[in-house]
This record gives C-alpha cells, structure tokens and sequence, in this order.
C-alpha cells in the first residue's frame, strides 16, 4: 500500500472510530468474545498512535525525490555509454553499464510490490557484476538452491541485494585476498530460509550480541538507528528486518551468526509464500 493510500486508509479508520465508539465497545462486556476484545484493543492502540502527520511528511520526501530522478534519461545515458562502449571494443564496461541499468531500473520501478526469489537473485546478479568491475577477481559468488521450485515464491522487494552489499563492504572489502559470497536457500514446510554467507573477517562476538539484539524487535530497531547510522552502511540491514517484522511479525526477520577471522552469514526468515493471495 502507498503511502498516500494508507493516509486515506487511517483517515477512514479515525471516522469509523468516531461513528462506532471504540472506547465504548471496549468497556461492554465481550467475556465471552476474547477475540473479539482483543481486536478491540488492537484497534484503539492504533488508532491512538497513528502516524499521519508523519507519513504526509514522508510523501512529500518522496514524491520530492521522484521529481529530481527522471528514470528514462538515467536509462538513456547509460545506453547511450553502452553503446560506444561495444564500438571502442570494450565489453566489460559495455556488460557493467547494463547490469547498472538493469539494477537501477529494479531498484526505483514498483518498490513495495511482492516478486519471486528469481527476480531478487537476477538483480543480486547484476549487482554483483557491478561490483566485480570495482573488485576484479577478488569476488566470487555461489548460489546453493535446495529445491528449484523455491524461485517462485514471493518475497517483497529489494530484500536479498542488501545483505549481499553487506557481506561485500564488511566482510570482503577489507580482507586481504579473495573473498566468496554464497547465498543458500533452503525451506520448512512453511518458513523460507535464505542465508548469505561470506569468507571475510568476521565479526567479535558482542558486536553481533548487538546486532541480534537489535534485531530480536521493532522497537529496538527503531532505538538504535542513530547510533547505527554512524557506522558506514549500518542502517540497511536494520531496515531489512524491520520491513519483514512489519509485514509479517515478530517470528520472522534477520539473524547474524559470525567468527572473527572466519566469516559471517546473514541468516533471513520469511513465510513460505508460493503465490500471491
């Protein structure tokens, strides 16, 4: 839903509040309904702590970034580079320049639509050709698929190339020698499990206490974001688990395991979601 959606969907939800009488529901007797009650109590909670003001804030960011990004020429320049590129003879840089635009073209167009694992590990490719163009032969990148009907489940956007960034900026970039990024995916009966794993230089043990913790629930997520904002890249997995905790709960998220000196893997947890409902 768009930000602007769920503004008129709040508004909505203020008036039915209003012509229902929530606080009156709430004091009747419903003993014998606890569901019901307990939806109730849902409700007035969020109906105290509706962000609007907030949310109107954030569509005018956006809409005010999206008039300074015109996609198309962005597209057409990159092209246009290609182009000339393939001329001179210059494949890798005609093969880098696409991947940017293929990934640039992903990363703006219909970010809070559901796509399939196919879709995020096509764009996790062209990122990762970008950044071998940076790195050269220093990275390697393995994909271990248990079950090839996975690549069609659902996930939201723009989770899994984060957690690529991150194996690649703090694990790999500052070791010395090659490095490998593996993501394996792997499922339950229910739950999608996908994990990106790194060779790199790992982290000590109360710095991924820290993470963990962080990342055990929203609320601690959102406490910690100024401070995680002065390390580089620390807000992107934060924000990562907080979009998964907010459309599905608090039993699914991130979780880090990591060795100084080893490696680290980034471990994420989704409903297995085969088709859109």
């Amino acid at each position: 839903m768009s930000i602007s959606s769920r503004i008129r969907f709040y508004k909505k939800i203020k008036q039915f509040s209003k012509e229902r009488n929530v606080e009156k529901i709430l004091q009747d007797d419903w003993s014998g309904y606890p569901e019901f009650q307990l939806f109730c109590q849902d409700l007035n909670l969020i109906l105290e702590g509706l962000p609007e003001e907030q949310l109107q804030q954030k569509q005018a960011e956006y809409l005010a970034l999206q008039n300074q990004i015109n996609p198309h020429f962005l597209y057409n320049t990159l092209e246009a580079i290609r182009a000339d590129a393939l001329v001179a003879g210059c494949g890798n840089i005609a093969d880098t320049t696409e991947a940017l635009a293929t990934f640039f073209r992903y990363t703006i167009t219909d970010v809070q639509h559901f796509v399939t694992l196919s879709d995020e590990l096509d764009n996790v490719d062209n990122y990762f050709i970008i950044q071998k163009f940076r790195f050269g032969d220093k990275l390697e990148m393995n994909q271990e698929l248990e079950n090839e009907e996975l690549m069609s489940a659902r996930m939201p956007k723009l989770l899994l190339q984060p957690l690529v960034e991150n194996a690649i900026s703090h694990g790999l970039e500052c070791k010395v020698g090659e490095g490998t990024v593996t993501i394996a995916v792997e499922n339950s009966e229910k739950t999608l499990f996908i994990s990106v794993k790194d060779d790199g230089v790992g982290m000590d043990e109360e710095k991924v206490e820290k993470l963990n913790h962080i990342f055990s629930s929203q609320d601690k997520t959102r406490k910690h974001y100024g401070e995680l904002k002065k390390e580089k890249g620390g807000i992107a997995l934060p924000n990562v688990n907080s979009r998964i905790k907010l459309l599905f709960g608090e039993d699914y998220g991130l979780h880090i395991y990591s060795v100084e000196g080893v490696g680290t893997e980034i471990r994420m947890t989704l409903p297995l979601i085969m088709e859109i409902e």
